[in-house]
Formats: C-alpha cells, sequence, structure tokens
C-alpha cells in the first residue's frame, strides 16, 4: 500500500522541529551542537561553491550527526557506524550517507570521500569552538598540523574564520534560523516530506526495536480503517501522521520498561503511561490540534478506564477511536519482547471482549472483522519490509564491523 501524500497537513518546520526535540530528549547537548555544525558546514561549502544538492546533503548530514546514539546496543556497537545505517535506509539522503565513512572504501569507490574529509574537519572545528569558546584559539588547535586536512578546506576555513564572527553567530539564534530554513527547503517535496515524517517513526525503532515497525504499522491500520470508515481524506492522513507520532514519547521511557520481557510493576506501569504525555509534550505547537489530540489519546477508553485523563466515549472523535482500535490491533499481531503474535482469531476474541466491555468502538471493530484480510496484508506489508530492511542492515552493520567493504 502507497502512503498517504502528507504534504499539506503538516508545515515543513514543524516536522523538523518534531525530529530535533525527539533526538533533546535523549541528548540536548547534541542536538546543540548538531545543528551549529550544520551551520560551519554550510558556510564552508558555499566559500568551496559545491553543488546546492550537495551543500543540502551535508547540511542533512550535520544535522542527524551522530544520531546513532539513539540505538542501544548490547556490543556498545559504533555510533558512526549506527548513524550512517540509520541515515541511508531511512532518510532522504540515502547513499549520500557514505560521506559518514570517509575512510571506509566504499565511501572512496562512490567519489564521496573528499566530502567525508571536509564533514571530518568542520567536526573537530565545532568541538573546539565549544570546548575553548574562541574562533581563532579553536582554529589554531585544530591548525596543529594542517596536512591532516585537504588544502582546499583548510583554505575554506580560514576564509570563514578571518571575515565572519562565528561564534557570535553560532551562540546566537541566527545559526538555528538558518539552518531550520536550508534544511525546510530540502525537505518541501511531498516524497521528501513523506519520508521525512516515516523517518520520525524510524527514529523511535532506532531507541527501541522491541516495538518494530509498531507505528508504521499502526498507522496503515489506521489509515485503511478509517477509509472504510468513510472519513474524509485529509482527516484520514491526520489520522495515519497521528500513528505515526503516536509512540514517540516512549523516548523519555527507560528502555529497561520497555524492554522488560516480563509483566511490569505497578510502579514502572505508571511510568510508562507517562509516555502518551511526552509525545504530547513533542508535538504540541509542532502538529496541528486534532493530531496531537489523536496521538495523546491513543490509551482512553470507552468506559473511562484508559489513560492518561479517563476520557469517556461520548467525549472522544470517531478518529481518536480508529487509532485506539488500530493500536490494539497492531500490537496483538506483532511480536514483542514479552509475548509472540497473536492468531487472527484469539485478536478477533480480544476485540469482540473489548466491545462487550464498552472500551473499543465496535462499529471500527466490525469494520475491522469485516475487512481483516485487507488490513491486515497492508500491516504485514509493512512489518515484513520492515524486517527485511533491518535483516539488510544488520548484514551491512556486521561487515562495517569486520572492516569488509
Amino acid at each position: 500500500m502507497r502512503e498517504p501524500n502528507c504534504r499539506n497537513i503538516v508545515p515543513i518546520n514543524n516536522l523538523w522541529q518534531v525530529a530535533i526535540d525527539f533526538i533533546g530528549r535523549i541528548d540536548r547537548k547534541q542536538i546543540e551542537y548538531n545543528i551549529k555544525l550544520a551551520y560551519v558546514v554550510l558556510k564552508v561549502c558555499r566559500i568551496q561553491g559545491l553543488p546546492k544538492n550537495i551543500v543540502k546533503k551535508m547540511v542533512f548530514l550535520s544535522c542527524f550527526n551522530d544520531v546513532g546514539k539513539l540505538s542501544k546496543r548490547e556490543d556498545g556497537g559504533d555510533v558512526s557506524v549506527e548513524t550512517y545505517l540509520f541515515l541511508k535506509y531511512f532518510s532522504p539522503v540515502k547513499g549520500f550517507a557514505e560521506v559518514l565513512l570517509h575512510n571506509v572504501n566504499a565511501a572512496k569507490r562512490l567519489g564521496l570521500d573528499s566530502y567525508g574529509k571536509t564533514f571530518a574537519m568542520c567536526k573537530k572545528y565545532v568541538k573546539y569552538l565549544n570546548d575553548l569558546n574562541d574562533k581563532d584559539a579553536a582554529y589554531r588547535k585544530l591548525m596543529v598540523d594542517p596536512k591532516d586536512y585537504r588544502p582546499s578546506d583548510v583554505i575554506s576555513l580560514t576564509k570563514l574564520v578571518m571575515k565572519t564572527d562565528i561564534l557570535y553567530e553560532v551562540n546566537s539564534m541566527h545559526y538555528k534560523t538558518v539552518v531550520y530554513n536550508f534544511i525546510s527547503k530540502m525537505i518541501y517535496g511531498f516524497r521528501e516530506r513523506n519520508q521525512f515524517i516515516t523517518m520520525l517513526a524510524s527514529l523511535f525503532e532506532m531507541y527501541n526495536k522491541t516495538t518494530l515497525a509498531h507505528s508504521k504499522a499502526t498507522a496503515i491500520i489506521a489509515y485503511r480503517l478509517s477509509g472504510l470508515m468513510k472519513i474524509k481524506k485529509e482527516r484520514r492522513k491526520k489520522i495515519y501522521i497521528a500513528g505515526l507520532c503516536h509512540d514517540l514519547g516512549k523516548v523519555s521511557i527507560p528502555l529497561r520498561i520497555l524492554d522488560k520481557p516480563d509483566k511490569l510493576t505497578d510502579n514502572e506501569y505508571r511510568v510508562m503511561k507517562k509516555h502518551v504525555t511526552y509525545t504530547k509534550e513533542i508535538l504540541s505547537g509542532n502538529m496541528d490540534y486534532d493530531i496531537v489530540e489523536i496521538a495523546y489519546r491513543h490509551h482512553e477508553r470507552l468506559d473511562g478506564s484508559g489513560y492518561p485523563n479517563k476520557v469517556k466515549g461520548e467525549h472522544m472523535t470517531l478518529d481518536q477511536k480508529v487509532l485506539q482500535v488500530a493500536d490494539v490491533i497492531s500490537a496483538l499481531v506483532a511480536k514483542r519482547s514479552y509475548k509472540e503474535a497473536w492468531d487472527i482469531s484469539v485478536v478477533i476474541d480480544i476485540l469482540d471482549q473489548n466491545v462487550a466491555e464498552n472500551k473499543l468502538d465496535g462499529s471500527v471493530v466490525e469494520m475491522f472483522k469485516r475487512y481483516q484480510n485487507k488490513v491486515l496484508t497492508d500491516a504485514n506489508e509493512v512489518i515484513e519490509a520492515a524486517n527485511k530492511k533491518y535483516d539488510v542492515i544488520e548484514k551491512e552493520r556486521y561487515q562495517l564491523f569486520r572492516g569488509i567493504e
């Protein structure tokens, strides 16, 4: 099933801010560093006169520099490798992510090695700039051995340091405005915008792979059900986006709780329930009010037994009820750390029981039962595609860790 075109549903700047807020909840200093890096990279690339398409990709890579920190691997992993893999398989820049592996033969073969060296030099300069809070001192420290860098990069950075009060600019709000506007233009097209929305859900998967593809499957199920319910297309797109983003708040939940294979204690469950509030905090001001509320209420129940606010059915919209059903279906048909995927007959029994107890909307559940094959076909495609992609990623990760091209 093709993803719906959500170009006119969420403003570009808002999408960008959601991603920034999400990463910032894990490491605020990292995201601040990344935007400074993006600004310096933008300046250096422009001085060098690089093609606009290359500059866009370099700036994008900078904004998501070291996003691999989100991947909490038991073996510790390698941040640069994890960052590269995420950007290659989930971001609009795709193959250009090889720049991050500028010391690997693959990057040289693709002709991206020079950009990688430029990127590495800028990273080191911004680090020194942060540490020393002096643009000239940072430059002198970087130039202890100029042979470490390409002459053209050194010339470009020298011009930047001499002609610009770069310290003032990166310590003001100016640099953020420049970078945000630049990125917004990059993801203006509907295809890039859809990729960016999906990338948000993938950011959470990177943090917690236990719920692999859950948000994407939930979004697809909800979109399909809303169509069967004859909900207008614009509202369906909002439901879809809410589905993709409904669990982003789990980034603020400790992994020991998210990945726990056993039943949560009462205290752990209280912590887990806070994820809906965190999701609302991330989305509020950046997404349409309807989208925020659909995502925020995905654990509410018709009889008022849900959370966080025990809202009853008469105070919910149909759009909110659709996502609640879709979330339950997606969770039941997926394998989790604490359970195997359940047979469809068991899923139907559980849904019917929830309807009988006045927890889930009967009309939405009935529509699912009537068209379960079509709905689950779409969901399974998403899950299978995600599994295949992660198999490919795992294979490449294995090769990179062992220095195999």
